[in-house]
């Protein structure tokens, strides 16, 4: 009885075991399937910001030319869908980063994002004045996301709208919580007192809006866009 007592134990234990050893090995597989994504998604992140610097400085450069309106125009559309896939990608990193808020990587990369978004803004309100083009510009400021989740909300409405009107609108959103001077000169000029905020074409909105609160902002200061029609 006891020999069988021994066996029976040694048994559950090799058992135990090879279960432990297991899940440790599907553990290390996923983690290493893991980091072969995140790494994937950083070198297309930072493939997205060479072909956005060269965009720039090819339109700073065209800028000094004669009947330079459209050549811009183009350019600033291409960089403008660069931004977004770009973001996208920035949030698809954000989702597989356990601890997104402390990685280095996902605050260098976020920070260059709305720094660039800025130089889009000047780009966009300067072609704007000398070349009559007619663009809506919606800025979306958000902050605090670990806590607030209506900065998700708002990010969901902004990008359904933006499927539907690409062509006709430009969404810049900007992280509050980056310490970046430029956005927090912005968040003084537009009196952003609380997130999410939008401002469209230069009027200040806070709280949370539904698409349907969204679209009416828009047609309010854009009334010519298709959707107002």
């Amino acid at each position: 009885m006891a020999g069988f007592d021994v066996r029976l134990y040694a048994t559950a234990a090799l058992m135990t075991l090879l279960i432990f050893a297991s899940i440790y090995s599907l553990n290390m597989f996923f983690e290493s399937q893991r980091e072969q994504y995140v790494t994937e998604q950083m070198n297309e992140i930072v493939d997205d910001f060479e072909e956005i610097e060269t965009a720039y400085y090819f339109m700073d450069l065209v800028a000094q030319q004669n009947n330079s309106c459209d050549i811009l125009k183009s350019e600033l559309d291409y960089l403008e869908s660069r931004l977004w896939v770009l973001d996208g990608r920035i949030k698809s990193y954000r989702d597989i980063t356990k601890d997104f808020a402390n990685d280095e990587f996902y605050i260098r990369e976020k920070k260059k994002l709305n720094r660039r978004e800025v130089i889009h803004l000047a780009m966009l309100s300067k072609l704007k004045k000398t070349c009559n083009y007619n663009h809506t510009i919606v800025l979306y400021f958000y902050g605090q996301c670990e806590q607030n989740r209506r900065c998700d909300e708002q990010g969901y409405v902004l990008t359904y709208i933006n499927q539907n009107i690409d062509p006709e609108i430009s969404i810049l959103s900007f992280d509050a919580d980056r310490n970046i001077s430029a956005v927090d000169s912005l968040i003084k000029l537009y009196n952003v007192t609380e997130y999410p905020c939008v401002v469209v074409e230069g009027h200040t909105h806070c709280g949370l809006h539904t698409s349907d609160e969204m679209m009416a902002l828009m047609c309010q200061y854009s009334p010519s866009l298709s959707i107002c029609k």
